[in-house]
């Protein structure tokens, strides 16, 4: 977990840039990991759907895998059910990584 995030500590330009822009959104929100048997969750993700607390807009399933699995958001301990944690919050690495980009102007 996070070895993506490693490589990118070199050049912040390694992370895609949809999910620069997802972390950008998560300055001031949470992210919310909800359990979904729908298409997108089951196509796209590994079975859950992504939004944002507290304006509750989606979240797309790839940034919020991506932003999981390499460390830039962290659990908040809420997993009720041990499927894991239910709502993140950008790790430091995250914060930087979100305030480069748009120190970058793009």
């Amino acid at each position: 977990m996070g070895e993506f995030l490693e490589k990118a500590h070199d050049d912040a330009t390694k992370l895609p840039h949809f999910v620069k822009r997802a972390l950008v959104r998560l300055r001031d929100r949470d992210l919310i990991r909800q359990v979904s048997s729908s298409e997108e969750a089951i196509a796209k993700g590994d079975g859950h759907l992504f939004f944002t607390h507290p304006d509750g807009k989606a979240f797309g399933t790839a940034s919020g895998l991506f932003c999981i699995g390499n460390g830039l958001v962290e659990p908040m301990g809420d997993d009720l059910f041990g499927t894991g944690s239910q709502t993140y919050r950008l790790t430091k690495e995250g914060r930087q990584a979100a305030a480069a980009f748009l120190e970058s102007g793009r």
